[in-house]
């Protein structure tokens, strides 16, 4: 075993001689700039990595109108049903620690989650929160889908473009 380890000894010394002596045969001008070189692409990739925008963490609730989205929304946010909600006419919005992570120790991450109305005239406003979306959440009323099936074919999911 030690004479395996001599061998492997001496060939790492071979390797250094000749490291020592190529580097000996390179102009000085050119190793500094190929050392500039290397430092300069590591400082560019460390600030791009540092300025990177960060991930999103807004989750956005869509679905037909009366499918549950605000009940869904005050859930998260306070663990409430609050049964006397009406149609949404503005999204609801809110960045909170989710009602069943507010028992956890440690760090806990707020979400974003926003809650789109699903009226029909107000789908639009859809598009203006899905591009910094981090995940989008279809609501449907198990009850109501068969006889909104038209309606919910006219979100047109797969064609929407979350970046």
């Amino acid at each position: 075993m030690e004479g395996g380890m001599e061998e492997w000894i001496n060939e790492l010394q071979k390797w250094l001689k000749q490291a020592d002596q190529w580097i000996r045969e390179v102009p000085p001008i050119q190793l500094y700039v190929a050392i500039g070189v290397l430092l300069l692409t590591s400082v560019l990739f460390l600030l791009v990595r540092i300025l990177k925008r960060t991930k999103s963490n807004t989750i956005v609730l869509a679905g037909l109108s009366g499918s549950g989205k605000t009940i869904l929304f005050y859930q998260l946010r306070d663990g409430s049903s609050h049964q006397g909600t009406v149609t949404s006419m503005d999204p609801n919005e809110d960045s909170f620690v989710l009602h069943s992570e507010s028992d956890k120790v440690g760090k806990v991450k707020p979400v974003h989650v926003i809650d789109v109305p699903g009226h029909s005239r107000l789908r639009t406003k859809l598009d203006e929160y899905l591009p910094q979306a981090a995940g989008l959440v279809f609501v449907v009323d198990a009850l109501d889908f068969l006889p909104n099936c038209r309606g919910a074919a006219e979100y047109n999911l797969c064609t929407c473009t979350i970046y």
